[in-house]
């Protein structure tokens, strides 16, 4: 079910990451950039990730039984000195919401983190317009932090709410069958 994906899920995450934002942020990013920029601007975000390869990167994909891509998790390690380690995306097919596969997700990038050596704070940042995930991230335990304006592509501005976790207690539920 979960794998470390590789480029040729490239095209998947990008169609997912998509989809997800199309869903969740109607109104908070303009409909034309949701329709007609973000397929291309992600896929594009993507396959650069690939391009260039990062081992400051970890991206984790989850497949159903049909072996279609159901979920993605990306963690950047280290990424501030101050806020600890970026969960930079999570998302999670619509049609597989609800089953525990997003808490999954969190559960496999702390596991990472801490098996590959890493301490300290896993941190993402959500819009504060994203109530739903809010209240997930909240449910995992999730500390609600500072907010800023972000920038997306698109010259779209919106406000993010960081919400931070402590690796090892993240991780202490981990279950990944």
């Amino acid at each position: 079910m979960f794998r470390v994906a590789t480029p040729a899920d490239a095209s998947a995450i990008a169609t997912l990451h998509t989809q997800s934002w199309q869903a969740t942020y109607r109104g908070a990013m303009s409909d034309h950039y949701l329709d007609h920029e973000a397929p291309t601007e992600r896929l594009r975000v993507w396959a650069d990730r690939f391009a260039r390869p990062n081992t400051n990167m970890q991206i984790a994909v989850a497949e159903n039984p049909d072996g279609a891509l159901v979920a993605f998790v990306c963690v950047f390690p280290n990424h501030s000195d101050e806020d600890g380690h970026l969960l930079d995306n999570l998302h999670v097919h619509s049609s597989s919401q609800g089953q525990g596969l997003g808490t999954k997700m969190m559960y496999y990038a702390a596991r990472w983190l801490l098996d590959t050596g890493h301490h300290g704070e896993l941190f993402l940042w959500v819009l504060t317009s994203n109530t739903a995930a809010i209240g997930f991230y909240e449910k995992m335990g999730g500390r609600p932090g500072r907010t800023e304006i972000h920038a997306f592509a698109g010259d779209q501005t919106t406000e993010a709410l960081m919400m931070s976790w402590k690796l090892t207690a993240l991780a202490v539920g981990a279950k990944l069958d």
